[in-house]
């Protein structure tokens, strides 16, 4: 009996273990989704550096701060009043989606990452935005290799010990059979004979079927949860997806460096429900006059030449020529929704005013464009949840910014306007 119930303790272990793991992890994946476009741990972004605000700040004052620093500064306390003095009046987005357990959560990330040597947590922030082979962040690909691991681990334990168990009674037997009348042997067999009520001898002895059952359902138990968990994070999930084009395109030197806004080349982003890829013809605008020869020699970039080849352009001539060939460019999608999910770009770009970062990650600081987001539905429906509509900036609001002041409200998040019903995702 104690081989399974050792199975019960470790299987439960390793999913407590899990369990924890996750906690741990969810103050890092809040910080970044809320906090690290104007904080860093160790240097001043838009606001100060939050190394070791634990031990500066009372935790009770923290939490209003996080939730609501303008109402501190209005009501007039001393330290928030000197803290929005210090960092030249810049107003702190107030947080007052999150819940108390989830701003406690990011401040025992930011202790937890405080306690890290400098260069460490340098090291940790710099591969932020760099996705893992695959496709998450390095903590929650850590915190998933470990769980695995240890259910690996745990598993091989347990097959050993079945082993073992095994071998003990062959063993038994064989000591049995060599020494019949031994007083040894005389206790075991009594000692069996006392044990038939034991719930052992009546699932495996006298009721071997259901045995087998129920060690076949512990498995399936163990390896279902697997393939859920298989099934709901990796399937279908394109994250870190970056596959090689036709053409060799920097976002990077086109919209980082030379400012190029984002609608000049995806037109139909603010159009319709597809962003669009550029067609050759707008990149002509302006490689009809550049052409990169100074880094070939004299000869013009075997990328745009490819451009060229596309729309039958002479670089010589600097014209059409009707009677060259045009080869298409073939560019590979990178972004893709199952085909039960409907997403408007327009929606979010004109009407939402949603920047292009927020979904396709720092884009004009990708030489190469991967895949930053999951795109799953609780990604989505989270984005919702915490996303607040822009009803003081945008006309399209203008019904409901009345209506908010009315009720004394400032804001409303896209989820409280209606942004998580089923309809609005799903035909």
């Amino acid at each position: 009996m104690k081989i399974y119930r050792l199975l019960a303790f470790v299987v439960i272990f390793v999913f407590s273990l899990n369990s924890v793991l996750a906690d741990a992890a969810e103050g890092e994946k809040l910080f970044k989704a809320n906090c690290t476009a104007c904080h860093a741990i160790n240097e001043k972004i838009v606001g100060p550096a939050l190394k070791d605000v634990h031990k500066r700040r009372n935790p009770e004052w923290l939490l209003k701060w996080v939730k609501n620093s303008q109402a501190l500064v209005k009501a007039g306390d001393p330290t928030a009043v000197a803290l929005f003095k210090e960092n030249n009046e810049s107003v702190m987005t107030s947080f007052e989606q999150l819940s108390d357990s989830e701003v406690k959560s990011i401040l025992e990330y930011v202790q937890k990452e405080s306690e890290q040597p400098a260069q460490a947590a340098t090291a940790s922030t710099s591969s932020e935005s760099k996705p893992s082979a695959s496709g998450t962040s390095n903590g929650s690909f850590y915190n998933q290799t470990t769980f695995y691991a240890l259910l690996v681990m745990a598993l091989i334990l347990l097959i050993l010990l079945f082993i073992i168990n095994k071998v003990k009674k062959v063993v038994d037997e064989l000591h049995a059979q060599k020494f019949p009348a031994s007083e040894e042997s005389e206790e075991h067999t009594i000692s069996w004979k006392l044990n038939k009520s034991s719930f052992r001898y009546k699932l495996f002895i006298k009721h071997p079927v259901v045995g087998t059952l129920v060690v076949s359902l512990m498995f399936m138990l163990v390896f279902g949860l697997y393939g859920f968990d298989y099934g709901n994070k990796y399937i279908g999930v394109q994250k870190g997806y970056a596959p090689e084009q036709p053409i060799k395109y920097s976002h990077e030197l086109h919209a980082g460096k030379y400012k190029i806004n984002c609608l000049y080349c995806h037109n139909g982003a603010d159009k319709g429900k597809q962003a669009s890829i550029p067609s050759p013809s707008t990149c002509m605008n302006c490689h009809m006059h550049v052409q990169a020869k100074e880094k070939y020699n004299g000869s013009v970039s075997p990328e745009i030449q490819k451009i060229y080849n596309a729309v039958g352009w002479d670089a010589e001539k600097r014209a059409y020529d009707p009677s060259k060939e045009k080869t298409p460019i073939k560019w590979v999608r990178i972004h893709n929704l199952p085909d039960h999910a409907y997403f408007n770009h327009a929606q979010h770009v004109k009407i939402g005013k949603v920047e292009c970062q927020a979904c396709h990650g720092p884009i004009e600081k990708m030489p190469v464009v991967s895949q930053q987001r999951s795109l799953q539905m609780g990604w989505c429906i989270n984005c919702h949840r915490e996303a607040k509509v822009d009803v003081a900036n945008n006309n399209y609001y203008e019904k409901l910014h009345a209506k908010l002041k009315l009720d004394g409200k400032s804001m409303v998040t896209v989820a409280q306007n209606g942004g998580l019903e089923c309809g609005k995702c799903h035909y």
